[in-house]
């Protein structure tokens, strides 16, 4: 991430959560209105979907500011997790929402109301709809990854589904448009509210392997880290390397080799030159601890990344 980009973090996050939150509203009030007008269960379910992303973009905004909260005494490694207890809470709402949809078409199918009026509105709303959310995904994932917020991230996701969800409904209502088969509306009902389940479901996953300090493989962090530790005179064979991400700052840990007659103050002087380099030239770690260690010192380690693992491949993953 570019050094500008981190230091203005705050006023993207708080731009792309506005943006989100008004978006969502307009589109939510339009099609819950258009649901209630014409008796689309399809059109209510995207509507109710929206109404749930407003809820999103509030908790993106609220994390992405509790996030910038200094380190203090009770977190002294900052408040960055808020976003990824965010995306959790984020991924509980989206399945409840998904569950409410599913009981709302159920209902429907056993109360036997099936009829839709004004077919050609629903249309056309579902398609302003699928534009719309198109339009919020492109955003939330630029933001998402020009601040690598994964609350952001999920709620692109989020928006994405949306989009499926969205070009179901027109799909859907030109399939009842031709078939005069109303029951199929509701149909549709089901099949989204299981999509946004899923959705759901996969968000919860993917905030739990972030809080449980894991770094996905595609991830190239380690080995920017292990490229620019090898970069002082002095040191040599990094190994044990930790990373732990806490919302987009990256904290490290590692051990070094040094000659064992070094003085104590050389050997500090020789580890603060790797942890400068490695914060100069990686602006999204935050924080380096170096442990020194004499040259051919040999312990059995049972964690931490070496160059063995890195070079093939297994950035961010644990043997």
């Amino acid at each position: 991430m570019e050094r500008n980009i981190v230091e203005n973090r705050d006023k993207y996050a708080k731009k792309g959560a506005v943006i989100g939150i008004i978006g969502n509203a307009f589109l939510s009030v339009l099609k819950i209105f258009t649901g209630l007008f014409t008796g689309s269960m399809a059109i209510t379910a995207d509507g109710l979907d929206s109404a749930t992303d407003i809820v999103t973009s509030v908790i993106t905004l609220i994390s992405t500011n509790l996030s910038q909260k200094p380190p203090d005494t009770e977190h002294p490694y900052g408040h960055e997790r808020a976003e990824t207890i965010a995306s959790k809470i984020i991924s509980i709402v989206i399945f409840f929402a998904g569950a409410q949809l599913a009981i709302f078409s159920v209902q429907k199918l056993i109360s036997g109301n099936l009829h839709i009026e004004h077919l050609p509105v629903v249309l056309y709303v579902a398609f302003l709809s699928s534009a719309g959310k198109y339009t919020l995904y492109r955003y939330k994932l630029y933001i998402g990854r020009k601040i690598d917020s994964s609350v952001f991230l999920a709620d692109a996701i989020n928006m994405r589904s949306d989009i499926y969800i969205s070009l179901s409904v027109v799909v859907g209502m030109v399939i009842v448009k031709l078939t005069d088969l109303f029951v199929f509306d509701t149909i549709l009902g089901l099949l989204v509210s299981a999509f946004v389940i899923k959705t759901a479901i996969e968000l919860f996953m993917t905030s739990s392997y972030e809080l449980m300090d894991g770094i996905p493989a595609k991830n190239n962090i380690y080995r920017r880290v292990l490229e620019e530790a090898t970069r002082i005179d002095g040191v040599s064979n990094p190994h044990r390397i930790r990373i732990r991400k806490f919302g987009h700052k990256y904290f490290v840990e590692l051990d070094m080799e040094v000659e064992g007659n070094l003085t104590v103050s050389k050997a500090h002087e020789l580890s603060k030159a790797v942890e400068k380099n490695i914060k100069s030239s990686v602006p999204e770690v935050y924080d380096v601890h170096v442990h020194i260690e004499p040259f051919g010192n040999i312990e059995r380690e049972t964690f931490g990344l070496d160059k063995s693992h890195i070079s093939k491949g297994k950035d961010g993953e644990n043997e």
